[in-house]
């Protein structure tokens, strides 16, 4: 697979009080019973309308595979995770809970009729780069859905679907899935990663992106893509995947150990680093013109000290010092047309800005 996601434009960025949060959650004897291990945080507990999306963590507190379906189900006061074939929870084994406060959450039902479900919502409609993860819904209909799911763009219709990765099998009907589908302004990252012969070792790929690197507290939440019809390859991954922090890095491995293929896309989120303790006013930024084809001006309420650009790859590509005011100007005409998250340092806050060059 070649093509790379990019960033869903936003013509304008401002900062949010509501912060995504992540944190790991490991099953024990204590918070778990048969298939069910129950969460507790403050922001979930007694709370039916959040929403989260869950990934496998390898090695919180020690290591441990876990080669089970996950789904979410709110059980009249708590959030829970369990395993869709009703076998017990493994004690020891973790899970990434990313609790989206600002980014676009979409719910999706399926009718039994199709290995396949299209989404439909302006926000990924006719935009093949669109990054989106899920995790599967047992409320409100009660519908256990043991499958590994994927997302492909129709060129055809300019549509995304979520698909069954067995895909000789139905979706259950009424089975429910949350998606996440906008990094929207609940300070997050998103991004794809593709596996290359470089990158892959084994049953894993490391990820390189600043947002992870050296950050084991980091917690990305991981789906995979097979990406679009008019891509040149695309692989099917019918394997539960896990995301693993190997001492300087991220990666992304396969639950069973099977061989990580080559080309095979994941879509990627990652929580901004939340403030500390007396940042919770924050600065405010924007940025015009956006799309730009020439300057782009960053404003703040709080002085601006710097400002570092990233292609999708996550490889710093530009890097400007404040000039002590609140606001910067910025060149980036000779940026390669594309999309790009530039890191606006102002003040305490270090927010993340959208950025479209024409």
């Amino acid at each position: 697979m070649k093509t790379i996601f990019t960033f869903l434009g936003m013509l304008l960025f401002t900062a949010v009080l509501a912060q995504d949060e992540v944190f790991v959650h490991t099953a024990t004897a204590g918070n778990s019973s048969g298939n069910v291990t129950t969460l507790d945080h403050p922001d979930l507990n007694g709370n039916s309308s959040a929403n989260i999306i869950v990934t496998h963590n390898l090695n919180n507190g020690g290591v441990q595979y876990n080669d089970k379906i996950s789904g979410t189900w709110y059980d009249g006061s708590s959030w829970t995770i369990f395993n869709e074939d009703l076998s017990a929870i493994t004690e020891g084994s973790s899970y990434n809970i990313y609790i989206p406060q600002g980014g676009k959450m979409i719910s999706a039902e399926a009718d039994g009729t199709s290995y396949d479900l299209e989404l439909n919502d302006p926000a990924i409609n006719g935009d093949p780069n669109a990054v989106i993860v899920y995790a599967t819904y047992w409320n409100p209909n009660g519908v256990y859905n043991n499958n590994n799911y994927g997302f492909w763009y129709n060129a055809g219709t300019d549509r995304w679907n979520i698909y069954n990765e067995e895909t000789t099998t139905n979706i259950p009907n009424g089975a429910v899935f949350t998606l996440l589908v906008d990094e929207g302004t609940g300070g997050a990252t998103a991004f794809s990663h593709t596996t290359t012969a470089g990158n892959t070792s084994s049953n894993y790929t490391i990820i390189d992106h600043p947002n992870l690197n050296g950050k084991p507290d980091a917690y990305p939440i991981v789906s995979h893509n097979w990406g679009s019809s008019t891509d040149p390859v695309n692989i099917i991954l019918d394997k539960t995947i896990g995301v693993w922090y190997n001492g300087s890095n991220w990666t992304i491995y396969t639950e069973d150990v099977s061989v990580m293929p080559e080309d095979v896309k994941f879509n990627i989120y990652v929580a901004d680093e939340p403030l500390s303790v007396g940042e919770e006013t924050v600065a405010n930024i924007s940025s015009y013109p956006n799309p730009t084809n020439g300057e782009v001006t960053f404003t703040s309420k709080e002085t601006i000290s710097n400002v570092s650009i990233y292609n999708i790859l996550g490889q710093e590509v530009k890097q400007i010092s404040g000039n002590n005011n609140t606001d910067l100007t910025i060149n980036i005409s000779k940026l390669s047309s594309g999309n790009y998250i530039a890191k606006v340092q102002a003040g305490k806050a270090v927010q993340s800005v959208k950025l479209i060059k024409l």
